[in-house]
């Protein structure tokens, strides 16, 4: 490798959950190892033969189809591939499908970031012809509750002409969207390991889960109550709405229900409290300090253990009497138990590994193991493929003409607008622009420099 090391990184969206991971990994990689950063949609992957990358860079490798492809192909071209885990707090008691979308049951990435020290010995027990290359790095996402800076309540009730409120309540949604495609229902299914009367649970617990926030939206007159979407609830390339526990509340004047338009971080700045029915993000609150509501009328299923950190409401009276204790002395009897508090610090250390903001420079010690190894071995052969070359035709031919009124009409086009909306990928170098400020301040507060790639740096973040 010659020059800047390329690196292409792929995401299924220009915002949200895998671009937040790969961002800080991008400013480390900018300021140390001489790196130059081309971002792509993962429906893009002719961006592949145009690039040539000296390295591919993923969220995960198993979460779609389009990410598996995508590593299948780095393998196969002798392209180096890192990769991250995009949901690294999985059980570990064998119900969870750790394979996902990669049908050949092979890790083809460099290393296998793991979150926890629990997940990593899980896997290593579970594969042990892949232990050498499974590492515990903390989980990236969780990093930007120590570097950034949030929205503010004041900024984003005048956003969204709210300013009457002043109190705010957050849901983050389940995947009861889900219910409504074969696709969705299928990963239900193995969600819930073949058991197909989980279905009907499903429903019922979506429909509890709707009358519940409904009462305490109707209740509460003077709460403002921000309803957030599950991020991938519906798939990609279906334009319908989701039918889920929050989408039948959203014309109430004290409801704002959002997908993608804000980011979690900033919903969990500007409320009170977060309630959802099976989150983590419930640990990301614990991070920025706000306290947690699980609602779940039936809280017998499947979970991570994230939950017994949680207040528990199980019913509309429940949850009305935890929102009366918070506005009127400031805490929540059940989340504030001394047991509870014991609880939540365990379970940061399990889930994120890390609370300290560096995860993504742990991560950023095996990408240079990764470009390091790559400059002595790799020799890459870029590869033409008809298939995604006229994916990539489409999208440069189509995309300037690009109108959503007109495109959700054509049928198979309207099953990709979220690809004729992001392919150019700027929302994300805004985002990115954004956060720069706030990767140099914390950089220099913590005195981060290229020593942290060296054994001894590196064993002083471990």
């Amino acid at each position: 490798m010659n020059g800047k090391i390329k690196i292409l990184c792929f995401t299924d969206n220009a915002v949200g959950r895998d671009v937040e991971m790969l961002l800080p990994i991008r400013y480390f990689a900018e300021r140390f190892l001489n790196c130059e950063f081309y971002h792509a949609l993962n429906i893009d992957i002719h961006q592949i033969y145009i690039i040539k990358p000296d390295l591919i860079l993923q969220a995960n490798t198993i979460g779609s189809n389009l990410y598996f492809e995508i590593s299948k192909i780095s393998h196969e071209e002798k392209i180096p591939l890192f990769a991250l885990i995009s949901e690294g707090n999985f059980r570990t008691d064998g119900t969870f499908n750790y394979w996902g979308f990669n049908r050949d049951k092979k890790f083809y990435q460099a290393f296998v970031c793991c979150w926890s020290e629990r997940t990593a010995r899980f896997l290593r027990k579970e594969l042990p012809e892949a232990a050498g290359k499974i590492v515990v790095t903390g989980g990236v996402g969780f990093d930007r509750y120590t570097i950034y800076k949030f929205l503010q309540k004041n900024e984003f009730l005048q956003k969204y002409k709210k300013e009457s409120y002043r109190k705010v309540i957050c849901y983050a949604g389940w995947a009861f969207g889900k219910l409504e495609y074969k696709r969705g229902i299928g990963e239900l299914i193995s969600f819930f390991k073949g058991d197909k009367n989980k279905l009907k649970w499903a429903g019922e617990q979506r429909q509890k889960i709707r009358d519940i926030l409904k009462q305490a939206i109707i209740n509460n007159p003077d709460t403002l109550f921000i309803l957030k979407q599950h991020p991938h609830e519906s798939a990609p390339e279906r334009p319908e709405p989701s039918k889920n526990e929050m989408s039948e509340l959203q014309n109430y004047p004290n409801v704002i229900y959002l997908c993608d338009q804000e980011s979690i971080h900033d919903l969990i700045s500007v409320s009170d409290f977060w309630a959802c029915f099976e989150s983590t993000t419930a640990l990301e609150a614990w991070l920025m300090g706000k306290q947690t509501i699980f609602i779940n009328p039936d809280p017998d299923f499947p979970r991570e253990p994230v939950y017994t950190g949680f207040a528990m409401a199980e019913s509309s009276n429940e949850f009305q009497e935890m929102i009366n204790q918070f506005y009127s002395t400031g805490t929540i009897e059940d989340f504030s138990s001394p047991a509870k508090e014991a609880r939540r610090i365990e379970l940061i250390k399990e889930i994120a590994g890390y609370g300290d903001g560096m995860n993504h420079i742990r991560v950023s010690y095996y990408l240079n193991k990764t470009i390091l190894a790559a400059q002595k071995e790799s020799r890459p052969e870029y590869k033409f493929h008809i298939w995604h070359w006229l994916v990539h035709i489409l999208l440069q031919v189509s995309g300037p003409f690009y109108s959503r009124r007109i495109y959700s009409r054509v049928y198979k086009l309207k099953k990709h607008l979220w690809v004729f909306e992001d392919y150019k990928m700027s929302r994300l170098d805004d985002l990115y622009r954004r956060y720069i400020p706030s990767f140099e301040e914390f950089y220099a507060k913590n005195r981060i420099d290229k020593n942290l790639l060296t054994e001894e740096g590196f064993n002083h973040i471990i």
